[in-house]
């Protein structure tokens, strides 16, 4: 049977006023490379409120058939004394790619239920790239560096194909296959929330959903 397929997409905003980022002093080793302060980055807010680094799922995704088109490699980057992006998805069991792009030593380590060194990544280079698998089951994969403890990254895992994050302006998109869906939007400071929708093949569903400053963690 020949499945249509749609569109999800929409826009996530944050109303109200953010608070100023924390920011973490530097070594004097690295402040020629990242600066005198690093800044946290587990909420980025742009123009008009758009909320970054949401990470949107489809909740029967496991159900569905398999997307028609291939996932990316998802990258996490150390630039300048931190992660990007501060907050990932991917799918369980998949390869996460490591990238330092610093002239400085890094490491990446990776924690998973009891285990805190799921994987544990020296990178000494400049430009040096690792690939790493991810746990074989759904989790949130917490990302440390031990060199610089202010580093830190987020890797959500799914047992499926159907997620997507926000981008600096909040916005998101998946084509996913019609019928009926529950969609899950997760910020690690914010409520999750959730939405059921009915995407028909050929046709554009549009989200638009926003948190309150008061709802802040």
């Amino acid at each position: 049977m020949a499945t249509g397929w749609g569109t999800l997409e929409g826009r996530l905003r944050f109303k109200g006023t953010p608070p100023p980022p924390a920011r973490s002093p530097t070594t004097g080793t690295v402040v020629s490379v990242c600066g005198e302060q690093a800044e946290e980055r587990s909420l980025v807010v742009g123009a008009e409120g758009a909320l970054a680094h949401v990470v949107v799922s489809v909740n029967e995704g496991a159900k569905l058939p398999a997307p028609r088109q291939p996932l990316p490699e998802p990258v996490l980057d150390q630039k300048r004394c931190i992660y990007d992006p501060p907050v990932m998805a991917a799918k369980a069991g998949g390869v996460l790619v490591l990238r330092n792009s610093d002239p400085l030593v890094h490491n990446v380590r990776a924690a998973y239920g009891a285990n805190r060194a799921f994987f544990n990544v020296a990178m000494p280079l400049e430009g040096m790239t690792v690939r790493r698998q991810l746990p074989a089951e759904p989790a949130a994969v917490p990302i440390r560096c031990d060199v610089h403890p202010w580093m830190r990254s987020l890797v959500r895992t799914f047992d499926h194909g159907y997620f997507a994050t926000s981008g600096a302006d909040g916005r998101f998109r998946l084509e996913v296959p019609e019928g009926t869906h529950t969609v899950a939007f997760w910020h690690e400071r914010l409520p999750e929330l959730a939405r059921t929708v009915n995407v028909k093949a050929g046709e554009t569903v549009q989200v638009e959903l926003e948190w309150e400053a008061a709802q802040l963690k």
